[in-house]
């Protein structure tokens, strides 16, 4: 054991001193690190109020594209519209409602119509993604659900609570 610790040990010079530190000459700055060069400054920018209005701003050109007044002197190419998220409710659908609650199961669950007529069983922590919509607790005759809205870079949750149409 003391051999292979003798090996592993590098042979420094001594300072003279048993307790004075070992000066160490210190790594030499060889100018920034050109691997994030191309990192420094983003290639694109939008703020939240133009995601919300569904706005995009033109891209820059990167390098070997024409830019936009090469383009406007040849032929215009079409730019495809900005497409719907995918998932999100609209704002017109049909509320989801609760048909049942099973408060005796381990954990609550709760039967709950969705806008197509389906009928799903749901737990807390159930996600109804459709719908937007997380369901947080199970009661006797009412769930509780978080309705869950984007708005540009961050969400706005709004709590509902819905109760059995028929007791």
């Amino acid at each position: 054991m003391l051999f292979l610790a003798l090996l592993a040990c590098e042979p420094m010079p001594s300072s003279g001193e048993i307790f004075a530190p070992v000066k160490v000459e210190a790594a030499k700055p060889t100018g920034p690190d050109q691997r994030f060069a191309e990192l420094d400054e983003p290639r694109f920018k939008i703020s939240s109020e133009e995601m919300a209005s569904g706005t995009m701003p033109a891209p820059a050109p990167a390098e070997g594209e024409p830019s936009a007044a090469d383009a406007a002197l040849g032929s215009p190419a079409p730019v495809p519209a900005a497409a719907a998220p995918v998932g999100l409710p609209s704002p017109t659908s049909f509320p989801v409602r609760l048909v049942s609650t099973i408060v005796s199961a381990q954990p609550p669950r709760a039967v709950v119509g969705l806008p197509s007529g389906e009928e799903v069983v749901v737990s807390p922590g159930s996600v109804l993604a459709a719908e937007g919509l997380v369901v947080m607790a199970v009661m006797d005759g009412r769930v509780q659900l978080a309705k869950i809205k984007p708005q540009g870079d961050h969400a706005a949750i709004e709590s509902i609570e819905i109760s059995a149409q028929y007791p």
